[in-house]
C-alpha cells in the first residue's frame, strides 16, 4: 500500500476498488455514504489511488452508464446506492445487466447496527429504523450474480476481490455488496489482505473434436446459416463472423434487437431484412446459433425438419430462462468469438473453399427501404410526416464510420437495423434487453469509455422519458462525456399499442387506429428539457430541417456539450 495507510474501512474499500482496476465510482449519496465521501477527500489529499467519483442524481442512470462503460471496456465499474430504496431505484437496469451479461459492482449501504450513544456511525435518524428491512438483497437476488454483506473489516479485501472477479468472469453479471456506515467507520483490519490471485477465467474454447465436427458440417452444408445477437459485442467476434462468412459463404443473421453489429452492414453475406432472415431459417440445412437468446420466433418461423442446429454459448442451457426450449442438435459451452475463430481456423487448415453455388445474401450496403427514402430525407421535397427509416438514412449522411451509435429505438429498431450503415467493429451498442430507459445513461457510459469519439444514441420518445433525461444529461456534464440523443418521436407508446392490434385485429382499438394508454395528450418539450440541462436542444418537424439539426447537434458534442434532437415522425 506504499506510504498510504487507511484509517477507516471506507478508505480501505476505495483503495481496494482502484487496486482491482475499478476506474469510476458512480455515486448517489445518502446518509450511509458519509464515510465514503470523507474517505474520497482523504485519499485525494494523500495522493492515494482511488476510483474517480462521478455524482449521479438517479440510480438507474448510474447503472446504465456503468453498463455502457462495460460494453466498451469489459471492465466492471462500481455504483454506490442508498440502502434498500436506492437499490430499488436501480430498477429495470439490473434486468438489462443480467440479460446482456454485463459486469458491475453495486455497493449498497445498510442500516447501521450500533444504537448506543457515541458509537461511530451508529443509528442517528428515524430512517435508520425504517430502512431496516428483512431482505434488502432480495430486491436484486433474482438478477445479481453474487450477493454478500460486509459485516466486519477483516472480510473486506476478500469481498472486494471476489466481487470484481465474479462480475467479470464466466458469465459476467452484477455483484451486489452491502455495508453499513458503522462498519465503514471501523478501523481497517490489521492484515489488510491480498489484492492479487483473483484470476478471471479465460474465455472458454470448444474442444478440438467438436470444432472439427462443426467445420466438417459447414464445409458440407448446402445452405449454412449463422444467427447471432451479441457475438459482435467484442471486436474479436465481429472479425470471427466476417472470417467465417468470407471463408465458407455462410449467410449471417445479425438480429435486429441485438444492440450491436456482428458483421458489416455492407457485407454480401449479411441478411439485413426480416423477410430474408425468416426465409433463411426455413431453408437452411445447417444453422449455427451463437450468443443469441431468441434465434427465431417459433410462432412465425422454424427450421426445416432435417436441419442440423448447433448452439454455441457460454451457457447453452440458458438456465436463467426457465422455458428456453429451442431445438438444438449439438450444444457447445464456449465463448462465441473464440469458437467461431476456431472453426474458421479449421476450415483454413483443410483448405476449404466454399462452392460458388452457395447462395449469397440479397442485402447489400443498405436495404431497399434506405435507398428509396434517401432523397426524401435529404431534399425536403416529399410531403407528409417523416418515417423512422428516413431519419436513419439522414444519420448515414452525417455519421462517420468510427462514430459510436447507441440504440434503444424500440419499434423503430428494425428500421435502424435495416438502414443504418455500420461497417466497423465495436461501433454499435445497446442492451438487447427489454428494460427501457437505458439508452441515455448507457450512451454516457460509452462516451466516458471512449474519449474523443462522437456518441449518438437513437431512442424513442418513451425511452427518452424512461431514461430520466434530466439525470442523464446532468451525468454527461459531470462526467465530461457528451452525447447526442436523436429522439424518434411518434407521440406515444407504439410498442404497447401494436400488441392490442395484434391480439384484437377486429376490435374497437384496431378499427379506430389507437389504443387506450398509448398516446400522450400533453407531452414534454424535449428540446426545452435539454436546454434546461445546459445541453443543445432542437425540435424537427420538417424534412428540410433534419440534416442541419443533426449537424448542429454533432457540433455541440464536438465542443463538449450534449445535444437532443427531437424528430417528430409518423404516428401510426
Amino acid at each position: 500500500m506504499d506510504h498510504f495507510q487507511p484509517a477507516t474501512t471506507a478508505e480501505h474499500l476505495l483503495w481496494l476498488l482502484a487496486e482491482h482496476g475499478v476506474e469510476h465510482l458512480f455515486l448517489n449519496p445518502g446518509t450511509d455514504s458519509a464515510p465514503l465521501q470523507e474517505a474520497i477527500a482523504t485519499l485525494a489529499k494523500a495522493g492515494a489511488p482511488a476510483p474517480k467519483v462521478i455524482i449521479c442524481s438517479f440510480e438507474a442512470v448510474a447503472l446504465a452508464a456503468a453498463h455502457g462503460y462495460w460494453q466498451v471496456t469489459r471492465r466492471p465499474q462500481a455504483v454506490f446506492v442508498h440502502v434498500d430504496v436506492g437499490t430499488q431505484n436501480l430498477g429495470a437496469m439490473v434486468h438489462n445487466m443480467l440479460r446482456d451479461r454485463a459486469g458491475v459492482v453495486v455497493i449498497a449501504g445498510k442500516t447501521p447496527y450500533a444504537e448506543e450513544p457515541g458509537a461511530p456511525g451508529g443509528r442517528s435518524h428515524t430512517i435508520h429504523w425504517q430502512q431496516d428491512v428483512p431482505d434488502q438483497a432480495g430486491v436484486v437476488r433474482g438478477y445479481a450474480k453474487w450477493v454478500t454483506e460486509i459485516t466486519r473489516p477483516g472480510m473486506l479485501a476478500r469481498a472486494i476481490g471476489r466481487a470484481v472477479q465474479v462480475a467479470t468472469g464466466g458469465v459476467p453479471g452484477p455483484s451486489y455488496l452491502m455495508v453499513s456506515r458503522d462498519v465503514l467507520m471501523d478501523p481497517p483490519a490489521p492484515e489488510l489482505g491480498r489484492t492479487t490471485g483473483y484470476a478471471v477465467p479465460r474465455p472458454p474454447a470448444a474442444d478440438p473434436e467438436t470444432v472439427r465436427w462443426i467445420a466438417e458440417r459447414v464445409a458440407g452444408a448446402e445452405r449454412p446459416l449463422l444467427i447471432t445477437a451479441k457475438v459482435g459485442r467484442r471486436a474479436e467476434g465481429f472479425h470471427a463472423v466476417t472470417r467465417l462468412a468470407d471463408l465458407a459463404r455462410v449467410r449471417v443473421v445479425d438480429l435486429a434487437e441485438s444492440g450491436c453489429v456482428s458483421i458489416s452492414t455492407s457485407h454480401p453475406m449479411n441478411l439485413l431484412t426480416a423477410a430474408e432472415a425468416q426465409q433463411a431459417v426455413e431453408e437452411s440445412d445447417l444453422i449455427i446459433v451463437v450468443d443469441a437468446d431468441v434465434p427465431w420466433i417459433p410462432r412465425f418461423t422454424h427450421p426445416r425438419e432435417d436441419a442440423t442446429v448447433v448452439h454455441i454459448d457460454v451457457d447453452p442451457l440458458k438456465t436463467d430462462m426457465p422455458m428456453w426450449t429451442f431445438p438444438v442438435d449439438v450444444a457447445v459451452t464456449a465463448d462465441g468469438a473464440t469458437a467461431l475463430g476456431q472453426i474458421a481456423d479449421r476450415l483454413e487448415e483443410i483448405g476449404h473453399t466454399a462452392p460458388a453455388t452457395r447462395p449469397a445474401a440479397t442485402a447489400t450496403a443498405t436495404s431497399t427501404s434506405a435507398s428509396t427514402t434517401a432523397s426524401a430525407a435529404t431534399s425536403g421535397a416529399a410531403e407528409g410526416p417523416m418515417t423512422g427509416a428516413e431519419v436513419v438514412t439522414a444519420l448515414n449522411e452525417v455519421l462517420r464510420a468510427d462514430d459510436l451509435v447507441v440504440e434503444e429505438s424500440v419499434t423503430n429498431a428494425r428500421a435502424l437495423h435495416e438502414n443504418l450503415g455500420r461497417t466497423e467493429a465495436a461501433t454499435m451498442y445497446g442492451t438487447g434487453s427489454p428494460g427501457l430507459g437505458w439508452g441515455l445513461g448507457g450512451a454516457v457510459g460509452v462516451s466516458l469509455a471512449s474519449p474523443g469519439r462522437r456518441v449518438v444514441t437513437v431512442v424513442g420518445d418513451g425511452s427518452f422519458m424512461f431514461g430520466v433525461p434530466t439525470a442523464a444529461l446532468c451525468l454527461a456534464a459531470e462526467a465530461g462525456a457528451p452525447i447526442m440523443a436523436v429522439v424518434l418521436n411518434n407521440d406515444g407508446y407504439r410498442a404497447s399499442r401494436l400488441p392490442v392490434f395484434e391480439l384484437f385485429p377486429e376490435g374497437l382499438s384496431a378499427n379506430r387506429g389507437d389504443a387506450e394508454g398509448t398516446r400522450f395528450s400533453a407531452p414534454p418539450d424535449f428540446a426545452a428539457v435539454a436546454r434546461a440541462c445546459h445541453a443543445h436542444g432542437e425540435t424537427v418537424t420538417d424534412r428540410a430541417d433534419l440534416l442541419p439539426a443533426l449537424r448542429r447537434g454533432l457540433e455541440a458534442v464536438e465542443a463538449g456539450r450534449s445535444a437532443v434532437v427531437d424528430v417528430h415522425i409518423i404516428r401510426d
